[in-house]
């Protein structure tokens, strides 16, 4: 039977039996592709069907029950990849807290222009707020037929793991040139960059909201074009962005932006070092066409990509958290273009980092993902993950800036908060259980302790990796979590700061977008490096603590196990 997936048709064929052959064949217009898994005895699970890379979405055919449709297309789309110009002119992407007024007066001029042009535009302001909402909400559904027989919606989500990166990379990209082309073909701009992973307290600051978009007034004179009124009452500038959980704003007193520095800097090196050396824990899991398995986001997408997301959305608002903490309405927000700036820079500073195996992914059906997007022209194109790995592709750099977090946040920088001799340690994990293998287990209040076996035998060039399965919520906001090792008396307020912390996680729920139906979420955090550091490397166990932050929410979550990555 053949099945609409986007613009290309796709037919799944299998029974109930693993020995039967599954056939998948994509018919483009002027292409055939003929896949034939010779076994389903591979897969883990009886009833997968085989994972295949995302075709383009069909901008024609989407689910428009939250407003986020982009505006369709008549247009003939290309089967060919759209070719990137590689004549245009080196541009450098500036850091937003640095701009002088020549720079500012051109991006207020380019913002103006945009937020003129009318919503039949596909260029338009609107437009492209909900070409992000369509992508990022699961506007896009594709049909599939699982081997069993079972007709299955699959949701086209670019958050939650792989996706995240290049897509946002392709996003920015065209958003920035259709930018230019307002300014009058300017080849030359660039857009900025919010430098919030920088915690120098020397002026001018780039860990509050840059002054650019912090006046709701330009030049005293007329409206600021970057000026966005729903924001959190945290960014008001001189405030000091919070990158563990967003919410820290009220009487910043000197001591608390001291504070504040120091837990950023501590999110930072553990988010982008210790608990990202290799490739699948800093870009997340897989995602692909037909895929059941569960979705776990890289350790830049939930903090501190999220956490700035909360930070600067108003909590206070009609629709709470919006504009930037609903991915519904982030990109309403000037300052979207800017912070996903710093998180498309942190791609490559993660690549230059010293250790682990700090790389771009390969596999096929990461490279072969297409996306489609509005050029500076109003043409739909059509571009290929493979061609966002080298940003010499886009023709852009960015500013030096410092990254001292790389020194500043280490563990050698951090002391223990909870020291405990041998015997001790032996002793809390014998009288501490497991999570159930079978059954959810669930929590409400603010922290739950649990131990996880590690294996017998010790892989030497391969990373140690806790596995947390099954993440469930059941409160109205995407709950954050922050984890700690051997630390069972750690609560909400023991600081990031500890040497025991080892990773952060959250958003998902409706801050950054909702559950996808059939998907567990799992998150995974390295564990090499920081037994090594605590210097509790040779123990049979871990003992895991996790902390809520903000308000206690229900939470599930079933099985934990600890397993070798190689990337």
């Amino acid at each position: 039977m053949l099945h609409l997936v986007g613009g290309s048709l796709v037919l799944f064929q299998g029974g109930n039996n693993q020995s039967n052959l599954a056939a998948v064949c994509i018919a483009h217009k002027n292409m055939m592709m003929l896949v034939v898994i010779m076994s389903l005895a591979a897969f883990a699970c009886k009833g997968l069907v085989q994972a295949l890379p995302f075709p383009a979405p069909n901008f024609n055919n989407c689910n428009n029950y939250q407003g986020c449709c982009p505006a369709p297309y008549k247009g003939t789309i290309s089967e060919k990849l759209y070719v990137f110009d590689r004549k245009l002119p080196m541009r450098t992407r500036p850091a937003a807290h640095l701009l002088d007024d020549a720079y500012i007066a051109k991006y207020q001029r380019a913002y103006r222009l945009l937020r003129a042009l009318p919503d039949s535009d596909p260029r338009s302001w609107k437009n492209q707020a909900k070409l992000h909402c369509a992508y990022c909400n699961a506007a896009f559904n594709f049909d599939v037929l699982t081997s069993s027989g079972r007709s299955s919606t699959m949701r086209f989500e670019v958050h939650y793991g792989w996706l995240f990166l290049p897509w946002h990379r392709f996003f920015l990209y065209f958003h920035e040139r259709i930018l230019a082309k307002l300014l009058g073909d300017d080849d030359t701009f660039a857009l900025p960059f919010w430098n919030w992973d920088n915690q120098s307290p020397d002026p001018p600051l780039a860990n509050v909201i840059p002054l650019a978009f912090a006046n709701p007034m330009y030049d005293n004179k007329v409206q600021s074009s970057l000026y966005d009124e729903r924001r959190n009452r945290c960014t008001k500038w001189p405030n000091v962005i919070d990158l563990q959980d967003g919410l820290e704003c009220a009487n910043q007193t000197l001591e608390l932006k001291t504070t504040l520095r120091q837990w950023n800097n501590r999110l930072m090196y553990t988010q982008l070092v210790t608990a990202a050396p290799i490739s699948r824990l800093f870009f997340g899991e897989s995602y692909k066409l037909g895929s059941t398995s569960g979705r776990g986001a890289g350790t830049l997408e939930t903090a501190p990509h999220g956490t700035v997301h909360v930070w600067t959305g108003n909590p206070n608002a009609t629709i709470p958290f919006s504009d930037m903490g609903i991915l519904q309405y982030a990109a309403l927000d000037p300052i979207f273009y800017a912070h996903h700036g710093n998180i498309d820079r942190l791609w490559e500073v993660w690549k230059s980092l010293p250790g682990g195996n700090r790389k771009d992914l390969s596999q096929a059906d990461y490279l072969n993902t297409q996306f489609l997007f509005y050029d500076e022209n109003a043409a739909l194109v059509k571009v290929q993950i493979s061609q966002a790995l080298n940003i010499n592709n886009f023709r852009y750099n960015y500013e030096g800036v410092p990254n001292s977090w790389i020194h500043e946040g280490s563990d050698a920088a951090s002391a223990p908060c909870f020291p405990a001799s041998t015997s001790e340690i032996n002793e809390m994990i014998f009288n501490t259980p497991p999570l159930s293998t079978k059954n959810f287990t669930t929590f409400a209040n603010s922290s739950i302790t649990f131990r996880v076996q590690r294996p017998l035998e010790k892989e030497l060039h391969r990373e140690e990796v806790l596995v947390i399965k099954s993440l469930k919520l059941e409160g109205p906001v995407g709950p954050a979590l922050k984890a700690f090792l051997y630390f069972p008396t750690a609560n909400p307020t023991t600081p990031i700061t500890c040497i025991e912390f080892f990773g952060r996680t959250g958003g998902f729920g409706v801050v950054f977008g909702f559950d996808l139906p059939d998907s567990d979420m799992e998150w995974r955090l390295a564990l090499g490096y920081k037994l090594q550091s605590l210097g509790m490397d040779q123990f049979s166990h871990v003992v895991v603590t996790l902390v809520q932050l903000g308000l206690p929410q229900i939470i599930q979550l079933k099985n934990a196990q600890i397993v070798y990555f190689d990337e």
